[in-house]
């Protein structure tokens, strides 16, 4: 049997053949100002270890804010890793494990996974393998991961709907669903002390199928940071997003769309 069409048109998302790389790509903003309070702004030349690193849209905001910060990227999918390299000072393709094994005593001040642990069947094991490495001693974690307990979801749920999608919160490759008390409990189970934390406000976020459908060309193109470029978008950043973060420090349980912590061992 064959796929049936691209992302967005007659391809089902569970379809996992379907496309190679699906995703429309910005920056998280709570990443990069935990980044720019504990890291950015007290190193120069920090140097970042971006796990899962996708097509480099927070390398390529790390960059642009901090230009003499160095940003090694792992990334297992073969087409975001060359995504990546225009973003990042280095980039393997493949599993942090692979990349463990020539690390040769590499350091960093920061770990990030960014929607990450979403994706992994064992998180535990997973983490408590990054915090054997000795890179991730001195270093500090940030971690984000989507917020289950979103109040869109929670509609959502109420009226019994549920389906994968090819992004956001029910990405059709997470395995795992995490909301702002469990993510944080997770860490600490692994031995990690949280430090600090954030979130990324949820109510544009909640128009993401409309805006894939915008950019639906674009990512078929590989131009999967097009909506981050696009004029749109640098506008909702200096005028909407400002107001939108504010609204969500209220409750952010509920408006938050993506739960941030900053962690050490």
């Amino acid at each position: 049997m064959t796929s049936r069409g691209a992302p967005g048109h007659q391809a089902f998302p569970l379809d996992l053949a379907s496309t190679s790389y699906s995703y429309v790509e910005r920056s998280n903003p709570a990443i990069q100002g935990l980044l720019g309070k504990h890291v950015t702004s007290r190193r120069a030349g920090a140097r970042i270890l971006d796990i899962g690193c996708g097509c480099g849209a927070n390398a390529a905001a790390l960059k642009k804010s901090s230009p003499e910060a160095r940003v090694t990227g792992i990334e297992p999918n073969a087409r975001a890793a060359e995504l990546a390299r225009r973003a990042c000072d280095d980039v393997f393709n493949g599993t942090l494990e692979d990349w463990a094994q020539s690390a040769n005593g590499a350091s960093f001040d920061a770990l990030v996974l960014s929607d990450v642990l979403e994706h992994i069947a064992d998180p535990i094991s997973f983490v408590r393998s990054i915090g054997a490495l000795p890179l991730a001693r001195d270093a500090l974690w940030i971690v984000s991961v989507p917020n289950y307990a979103v109040w869109y979801n929670r509609v959502r749920t109420l009226l019994g709907l549920q389906g994968y999608s090819w992004s956001g919160l029910w990405d059709r490759t997470h395995l795992r669903f995490y909301t702002r008390r469990s993510a944080r409990e997770l860490l600490e189970y692994c031995g990690l002390s949280v430090v600090d934390e954030a979130c990324t406000p949820s109510l544009v976020q909640s128009t993401a199928p409309v805006l894939r459908r915008l950019f639906e060309r674009d990512v078929q193109k590989g131009e999967h940071l097009a909506l981050a470029d696009s004029r749109a978008y640098q506008l909702y950043r200096t005028v909407v997003e400002p107001v939108e973060n504010r609204v969500c420090e209220v409750w952010p349980e509920l408006l938050g769309f993506q739960v941030v912590y900053a962690a050490r061992l």
